[in-house]
């Protein structure tokens, strides 16, 4: 049962990190049930190849396994949709359009960094305009540094810090540290931003991820109010506990069916305290 317990969170862990505010704008309803059957159908899949091997490989139980692995992707498929449904609720009471959204966030971090994009030292590359490389790429919105020297990139850094209020999550290109060809980022530019974050990420609330040429700065968001976590609950409990009330029911097998069901609905209660007090990542 623990295997199951586990192939079924992973997916769900995915999935609530993948829904941040820059991804919700461009959901909608149709896309969010189709994530929750795409997700239930992964977990469908591993749950059967679980029970099949839990059941023996001398004799499975395949029809039996089957069965088991059907219910819990259901299970799966109802907890994501329903999640998906309300974030994207949420988001439509605002009655804030995502585009008009996203072109302000831009025209604010260029005008954020406008001062930079002035800034002319015998150590720059090429010129660095804010109108090329403040951008957004498939949805995300991108700080290009490709063009400035280190101390200029540590300068941007110090702005973005300073400026923390006004932004939300930023993606900044820095290079790899290393001078490859000359297309490449002053090798500069990566250790002087890491140094600003390294001091001023953390009071800025905003989370580190660093990948080999860029680094994305991720809001560490603001919990729930306690107006907000009951409305989540309220929302979550019936179908969440339900789902997972079944789900187990099915998986304890004959004779252990209220057993399931009681560790089911503990799961399923857990998982909407769990999930009512996911944090809001859009500032």
């Amino acid at each position: 049962m623990n295997y199951v317990i586990q192939s079924f969170s992973i997916p769900l862990h995915s999935f609530e990190q993948a829904l941040t505010p820059l991804c919700m704008g461009d959901l909608n309803y149709r896309d969010a049930v189709w994530l929750g059957i795409v997700i239930g159908s992964m977990v469908a899949v591993m749950a059967t190849f679980v029970a099949i091997f839990l059941s023996g490989l001398d004799s499975p139980e395949v029809m039996s396994s089957l069965r088991s692995g059907l219910v819990v992707g259901f299970a799966a498929a109802v907890v994501v949709t329903t999640f998906a449904y309300y974030r994207l609720l949420e988001t439509s009471r605002s009655g804030k359009d995502p585009g008009a959204i996203k072109e302000q966030e831009v025209m604010r971090v260029r005008a954020i960094l406008a001062l930079i994009g002035e800034r002319d030292t015998i150590w720059a590359k090429q010129s660095w305009s804010v109108e090329e490389k403040v951008r957004r790429d498939r949805g995300v919105l991108v700080v290009d540094l490709h063009g400035l020297d280190a101390p200029s990139a540590a300068a941007l850094t110090d702005r973005l810090l300073e400026r923390r209020s006004d932004l939300g999550r930023l993606k900044l290109v820095t290079g790899r540290g290393e001078s490859t060809h000359p297309g490449s980022a002053d090798p500069g530019i990566r250790p002087a931003v890491m140094q600003r974050l390294k001091v001023g990420a953390q009071s800025a609330e905003w989370q580190v991820i660093q990948k080999s040429s860029s680094v994305t700065l991720r809001p560490m968001g603001r919990a729930p109010t306690p107006k907000q976590w009951l409305g989540r609950f309220a929302v979550f409990v019936v179908p969440m506990t339900g789902a997972m009330t079944l789900a187990f029911r099915d998986l304890a097998g004959t004779g252990m069916e209220s057993q399931g069901m009681t560790f089911g609905a503990a799961a399923g209660l857990l998982m909407t305290t769990l999930l009512s007090g996911y944090r809001d990542r859009s500032a």
